[in-house]
C-alpha cells in the first residue's frame, strides 16, 4: 500500500480539527439555549448582529406591536386574531408580508385599514409547525414606513384542547413567527370559556384577570427575535353543563324581572303612589375631579423632583424626605378617589364607563412606567444599544401621551357635567 504524502496527511489533520471544532460549537450552543419563552435579541438571534450591536438592523420588519388573542367559547370552539403594527426596516419598498399562524388554522381572513384582502392577495401554506400566510399588500410599504394588519382565524378544538374527566382541560397554545421579524412588544391573551377556572400553566403568565364569569390569561414580552418555547400548556377547569346552565339562568332572571314588573304595576293600580327620584349630586363629581387633579399634580411634582435629583440640583436626602411625604398624600388620595368612584358609578349608570376608562388609563400608565424602567435597566446591562433604547423610550412616550389625552378628555367631560 502506498503511504500518504506529507500534504495529504496535513489535509487529513486539518479536516479532523475542523470536525472537532464544529462538534464543540454545537455542544456549546445546545447548552446556551435556556428554557424560556422568548430569547434576548442579542444573545440568540435569527439574524447577524451588526457592528454597533443593534439587534434590529438586519431584520426586514420591525414589529412594534404584536397582539395574539385566543378565545374559547362555551362549546370548546376556538377563535383567534393576530394584530401587528409593522415597520419596513429594509432600504426598499416592499409588497409582501408574512404571517405565521398556529398549525391547522382555518377560515383565515386578513384586513388592513382599507378593508379585507381577497383570496387572490393571499397565499396560504400549511406547515407542520405553523400556517404561513403571504399577503400581497394593496400599496407598497416604503422604507421605514408602518402599516397595521389583522388576521382572524379559527382553530380546531380537537387539536388544541385535551379533556380529562368531567371538567379538567388543557389548552396547548402554539407560537411561531417569521424569521425576519424583530418584535418590540408582544402580548398573548387567552380568554377561557365563561364559567371556567384557571389552574396552572407551563409558563407563568404576566396577568390572570377575572371579570364576572370570564377569566383571561395574559403573557407579555418585549424585544425578541426568537420564540424558544413554541408551546404553552394552560390548564383550566370547566363544567360542560355550564353552557346549558347559563341560558337557563338568564331565562330565570328574565322571568323574575317581568314577574316583578307585572305585580308591581298591579299594586300601583290599586294603591296609587308618587315616588320622587333622588337627583344625582354633582357634589360627588366635583370632589372626585378636584382630588383627581390634585393627585395628578403631586405625581407631576414627583417626576420633577426625580429629574432635579438626577441632574444634581436636589440632594438625595431631600428627595427621599419629600418623596415620602408626597407618597403618603397620594396614598390617602387613592383611597378617597376609590370610594368616590364607587359611589359615582353606583349613583348613575352613565358614569360607570367613564370610571372604568380612567381606571384602565391609570393601569396603562403604570405599565408604561415599568416598561421604561426595564428599558433603562437593559441599557445599563448593555443588552440593548443606545439607539434601541431611544426608539423604545420614544414609543413609550407617544403611548403615554395618548393615554394622558384620554384622561384629559374624560376629566373635561366630568367638569362639563358639574356646571
Amino acid at each position: 500500500m502506498r503511504k500518504p504524502t506529507r500534504s495529504q496527511s496535513s489535509t487529513h489533520k486539518t479536516e479532523g480539527l475542523f470536525i472537532i471544532l464544529v462538534l464543540c460549537l454545537g455542544t456549546m450552543y445546545s447548552r446556551t439555549v435556556s428554557a424560556e419563552l422568548f430569547s434576548n435579541a442579542q444573545t440568540i438571534g435569527t439574524g447577524v448582529i451588526g457592528q454597533n450591536g443593534s439587534p434590529m438592523e438586519n431584520y426586514t420588519y420591525i414589529v412594534e406591536d404584536w397582539r395574539r388573542n385566543i378565545k374559547i367559547d362555551s362549546w370548546g370552539g376556538i377563535s383567534a386574531t393576530d394584530k401587528i403594527v409593522v415597520i419596513n426596516n429594509s432600504n426598499a419598498s416592499l409588497r409582501l408580508v408574512f404571517f405565521y399562524l398556529p398549525p391547522n388554522a382555518t377560515a383565515i381572513t386578513v384586513q388592513d385599514i382599507f378593508g379585507t384582502y381577497g383570496s387572490t392577495s393571499l397565499t396560504i401554506t400549511n406547515h407542520e409547525a405553523y400556517v404561513s400566510v403571504r399577503i400581497f399588500l394593496k400599496t407598497s410599504l416604503a422604507a421605514q414606513n408602518r402599516t397595521s394588519l389583522l388576521a382572524a382565524y379559527s382553530l380546531p378544538s380537537s387539536a388544541y384542547i385535551k379533556q380529562s374527566g368531567w371538567q379538567d382541560c388543557t389548552l396547548n397554545v402554539s407560537l411561531s413567527k417569521p424569521s425576519d421579524w424583530y418584535v418590540e412588544e408582544f402580548t398573548l391573551t387567552v380568554t377561557l370559556p365563561e364559567g371556567a377556572e384557571y389552574r396552572a400553566a407551563s409558563i407563568t403568565p404576566s396577568l390572570v384577570q377575572k371579570s364576572g364569569f370570564s377569566v383571561s390569561v395574559e403573557y407579555e414580552e418585549a424585544n425578541f427575535t426568537q420564540v424558544i418555547e413554541p408551546n404553552i400548556s394552560l390548564q383550566y377547569q370547566y363544567f360542560i353543563l355550564w353552557a346549558i346552565f347559563r341560558p337557563a339562568l338568564w331565562t330565570g332572571i328574565a322571568v323574575a324581572f317581568f314577574g316583578a314588573v307585572f305585580f308591581t304595576r298591579r299594586r300601583l293600580k290599586t294603591t296609587p303612589m308618587v315616588v320622587a327620584a333622588a337627583p344625582f349630586s354633582s357634589g360627588l363629581l366635583k370632589d372626585f375631579v378636584n382630588l383627581y387633579e390634585e393627585r395628578r399634580r403631586l405625581r407631576s411634582d414627583l417626576e420633577s423632583m426625580e429629574a432635579q435629583t438626577e441632574r444634581g440640583k436636589l440632594s438625595r436626602r431631600k428627595y427621599r424626605l419629600r418623596k415620602s411625604s408626597v407618597d403618603d398624600h397620594i396614598s390617602r388620595l387613592d383611597k378617597d378617589l376609590s370610594q368616590l368612584s364607587t359611589k359615582i358609578a353606583a349613583a348613575s349608570e352613565r358614569y360607570v364607563e367613564r370610571m372604568r376608562s380612567l381606571e384602565k388609563a391609570e393601569k396603562e400608565i403604570e405599565t408604561l412606567k415599568i416598561n421604561v424602567e426595564r428599558a433603562e435597566a437593559r441599557f445599563l446591562r448593555r443588552e440593548i444599544t443606545a439607539e434601541a433604547r431611544r426608539k423604545m423610550l420614544d414609543e413609550y412616550s407617544r403611548m403615554k401621551e395618548r393615554v394622558e389625552n384620554t384622561i384629559e378628555e374624560t376629566i373635561l367631560r366630568l367638569k362639563e357635567e358639574i356646571h
